[in-house]
């Protein structure tokens, strides 16, 4: 029996589909993708074989000479969608889906022009993590069930079409003022992976292996900011050894793109808040750069083994953070995420089972519990290991782990097995049967400290009895020294106290999108008036849920706000990415 994914129908036992050809058409005027899926099988198969949809038209299934097959999508569920069972006849080596997205697919925002930087031009774009590919193509939509493709998309022909995967040709579509742009992806992915934009989309080589691509107004911009991504690729390299996905773009989205960034493999995706115009905030780069061998080729099974792919992946950023910038950046980095941790945890209940590393997520929507726990505390605990045992020794384990288990998906027991095989007794001595199976934080996490960490804690500290930093100084803190500075304070102020900070520093003017948000969770939950335009221009220019969530969290808390969120995400919603949209829902109705 198989190890089943408790967020798909996929049943590996009844087959699995190794490659799929898709032949998308895509339709702005419906807000609809048509598509054809040709799933071929690793081996002939016969009987029922499940995928997972979410409101997608099937209209028929076929096998590889024509004839219909049985099919019926009789099964479904609230949470994981509506199960598409086949009946394949004896030695089906493939068979081919004739389906229709839904305007409202939970993985595909479309947007006007209006919504765009160029504002002449629709665009669209696909997040599929976690389970949300099943809402643009049928498929075994687990970790599980990694597949390579091919994959041809036709649109209206002013537009360009990137994907996570190598390019090919571009040509005239079959029906007039259309293009057809054919892709590759000859490395097995997980489908949470599968993704792609449509746009006025233009692009800039950055070095031998990298591309940047954004809309023609932002990419000077975007070419400055990321320029030592070439940089990052080595040390990345010396990290976890070869780069293996040949190339590493990236696409910098429109301001609705709800994470920080996707680690789509050939083409990674990056929300505009990361130009910040200084070069301060591209370790998100370094973050989605590290996947591509921690998730993207060493893959979590589930989603309950999440922290595997992102515990990981913050430590990887953060070696590269301090080969690039020293051991204090490190520092500062490690510090602003054990904030966030602490919030995440408080926030579910520190005996809360999603405060586990491994958790059990089966009923529930896996962008409810989606927290910085996997990422903040998973890398607590890897460099408790790395500690343990030295980083010479450790670096060894890291790759003979991502060589021995690249293009699979492991289960947290699977780790935990080849971690005492090749660090004997060492999972004893750090006691990972507590990070990984309890809820909370450990007494033996890790801490990195350093002067400058404990001076700007000790200032914040320090605020209620009156300290204060001095002007002059502070005018001259790094971001991280801000962002430092302001979570560590109280998080609501005397008036008095909002408005010194403001007319001293200037908050509220802040174009960097980190201690800008960090400043009006603050005088937003403070009730602090004059921040109340910059409150609603920020919820409108942005789509990142990292900002989005406490700041509406800070507004709906405070009663002389609460309505105030509630006006804002009104005006704004249709704007947000369906992910993001439902989570501000469901944070607006608690």
């Amino acid at each position: 029996m198989s190890y089943r994914d408790p967020h798909s129908f996929t049943d590996l036992d009844q087959g699995r589909i190794k490659h799929m050809n898709l032949d998308l058409n895509v339709d702005f005027g419906s807000s609809r993708i048509r598509g054809t899926a040709e799933c071929v099988l690793a081996a002939p198969a016969a009987g029922p074989l499940d995928l997972d949809t979410r409101d997608l038209e099937i209209s028929g299934v076929s096998s590889a000479d024509g004839t219909a097959l049985d099919f019926d999508t009789d099964h479904a569920d609230e949470i994981i969608g509506t199960r598409l069972r086949v009946v394949l006849p004896d030695g089906t080596e493939s068979f081919t889906v004739k389906f229709l997205t839904s305007p409202t697919a939970s993985a595909l925002q479309w947007l006007e022009p209006a919504q765009t930087d160029g504002g002449q031009h629709p665009y669209l774009f696909s997040q599929c993590q976690a389970i949300h590919a099943r809402s643009v193509i049928p498929c075994q939509d687990s970790p599980l069930a990694r597949f390579t493709f091919k994959c041809t998309m036709t649109v209206p022909e002013e537009l360009t079409v990137v994907m996570a995967a190598a390019p090919g040709e571009a040509r005239a579509g079959g029906e007039a003022g259309t293009r057809t742009f054919a892709f590759e992806m000859p490395q097995s992915i997980p489908p949470y992976l599968f993704a792609f934009a449509v746009g006025n989309i233009v692009s800039e080589d950055l070095g031998p292996r990298s591309r940047v691509y954004t809309e023609p107004e932002t990419l000077q911009k975007a070419a400055w900011e990321f320029a030592e991504v070439d940089t990052m690729l080595q040390n990345a390299e010396h990290v976890f050894g070869p780069y293996l996905w040949d190339r590493f773009d990236f696409l910098v989205m429109p301001g609705s793109f709800p994470y920080g960034g996707m680690e789509n493999p050939r083409l990674t995706f990056l929300t505009p808040t990361l130009l910040a115009g200084d070069r301060s905030l591209v370790n998100v780069l370094a973050h989605e750069l590290a996947h591509s061998w921690t998730g993207n080729l060493v893959t979590n099974a589930s989603i309950n083994d999440f922290w595997l792919n992102e515990g990981f992946t913050v430590w990887a950023e953060r070696r590269i953070l301090e080969n690039m910038h020293g051991v204090e950046a490190k520092a500062l980095s490690a510090a602003i995420g054990r904030n966030g941790l602490m919030e995440a945890m408080e926030s579910f209940g520190m005996d809360s089972d999603f405060t586990k590393l491994e958790i059990d997520g089966a009923g529930t929507d896996p962008d409810e519990f989606y927290s910085l726990v996997p990422y903040e505390k998973g890398f607590l605990f890897v460099a408790l290991l790395e500690e343990t045992v030295g980083r010479e020794k450790f670096d060894e384990f890291v790759k003979k782990y991502i060589k021995q288990f690249s293009f699979t998906s492991l289960t947290t027991a699977q780790f935990e097995e080849f971690l005492n095989a090749e660090l004997p007794g060492v999972a004893g001595q750090v006691g990972a049967k507590e990070w990984i199976h309890q809820p909370g934080l450990p007494a033996n996490a890790p801490t990195f400290t350093s002067a400058r960490l404990e001076m700007l804690e000790t200032l914040a500290k320090g605020w209620s009895d009156g300290v204060r930093p001095e002007v002059a100084d502070a005018a001259k803190w790094s971001p991280d020294d801000w962002q430092i500075f302001l979570q560590a304070l109280p998080k609501t102020l005397p008036e008095a106290d909002c408005a010194w900070l403001d007319e001293n520093f200037k908050l509220t003017e802040q174009g960097n999108a980190e201690i800008l948000s960090n400043w009006l969770i603050i005088a937003a939950g403070s009730g602090y008036e004059p921040v109340y335009d910059r409150v609603r221009s920020f919820l409108h220019e942005v789509g990142r849920m990292k900002y989005l969530k406490p700041l509406y969290a800070a507004l709906h808390g405070n009663d002389s706000t609460k309505a105030m969120a509630a006006e804002i995400f009104a005006a704004n919603a249709n704007g947000y990415h369906p992910i993001a949209r439902g989570g501000i829902e469901r944070l607006l109705a608690g």
